[in-house]
């Protein structure tokens, strides 16, 4: 049996349709110190009772059922009940394949410090099948990424319990996501690893799926808009994460330019800071131009 002991946090909300099968992947995984803790946050159709199932026959799984909270708070909350070696974050419709865990601990035992993992994922449709498009890119993991953008998908990441004691310890209330500001705070004060396996079948619904256009003028509508969405937010993050997190010159330096970018001349600075990077270039040069028009922050 393996002495370390792994946490997979699931916070659910009415889930009932893929439910069944995510948990039946978690139980599945060829880590056998395993427990999982879930949160259900509100739901109002059959997931408490489909919850209550599985912690009566599973003794490795605890049921938390409670108000809503949110995405974030339901997380954070079971970030607080935490106490494992590794914590893992999981959604409700996903499916795991049965080396994840094993996978994720494997690269984090190589690290002496606080760590956070993640990893790139297999995109399936409804059903559970592979989609014909898939984004197997090369991710740069970095600060100066963390902060415009979040390449850390929150069912993929596992982290240390050093990483998991430092996030818990400084919980947003303004965070955009649970797993951005895990990002941010892991690629401040640790170091965050970017596995390109996928271990995870990354469930696309059709409210989720974002469309393509048929030309680049198309695709440059859509990403703008997609950049566009969190205004008001980044900066809301952002603040709080500078009254949390200080102490390196460097990356608080950044943090402050960005935030001084809601006016001139901050919006040049930023214009022409080619450290703050988005993994797609084409996403980097909307951004910036986003910037200089006010519609970041």
């Amino acid at each position: 049996m393996n002495t370390k002991k792994v946490q997979v946090l699931m916070s659910t909300w009415n889930g009932e349709r893929f439910l069944s099968e995510q948990i039946e992947s978690l139980l599945c995984q060829t880590w056998d110190n395993l427990e999982i803790l879930i949160r259900d946050d509100g739901s109002k159709d059959k997931t408490p009772d489909i919850l209550r199932q599985y912690g009566a026959d599973y003794k490795n799984i605890r049921i938390f059922l409670e108000e809503n909270r949110g995405i974030n708070g339901s997380f954070f909350e079971l970030l607080k009940r935490s106490d494992a070696d590794y914590v893992a974050f999981c959604d409700q419709d996903d499916i795991w394949l049965e080396d994840k865990i094993e996978a994720a601990v494997g690269k984090l035992e190589q690290e002496t410090g606080p760590a956070l993992y993640c990893s790139n994922k297999i995109l399936v449709d409804s059903d559970g099948k592979p989609m014909a498009k898939q984004d197997y890119r090369r991710r740069i993991p970095g600060f100066c990424n963390a902060v415009v953008e979040c390449i850390c998908t929150g069912c993929t990441t596992v982290m240390n319990r050093e990483m998991a004691d430092i996030i818990r310890a400084r919980l947003s209330e303004h965070a955009i996501l649970h797993d951005w500001w895990s990002y941010l705070a892991a690629s401040y004060a640790g170091k965050v690893i970017f596995d390109e396996r996928a271990f995870i079948k990354y469930r696309q619904h059709e409210e989720n799926v974002v469309g393509g256009g048929a030309g680049f003028l198309s695709q440059v509508r859509l990403k703008a808009a997609y950049l566009r969405k969190n205004r008001g937010r980044l900066q809301a993050q952002l603040t709080d994460f500078a009254e949390l997190y200080h102490g390196d010159e460097e990356k608080d330096a950044l943090v402050q330019q960005i935030l001084a970018a809601k006016s001139f001349p901050g919006k040049l600075k930023i214009l022409f800071n080619r450290r703050i990077y988005r993994q797609s270039r084409l996403d980097g040069l909307i951004m910036r131009a986003l910037f200089l028009f006010g519609r970041m922050l």
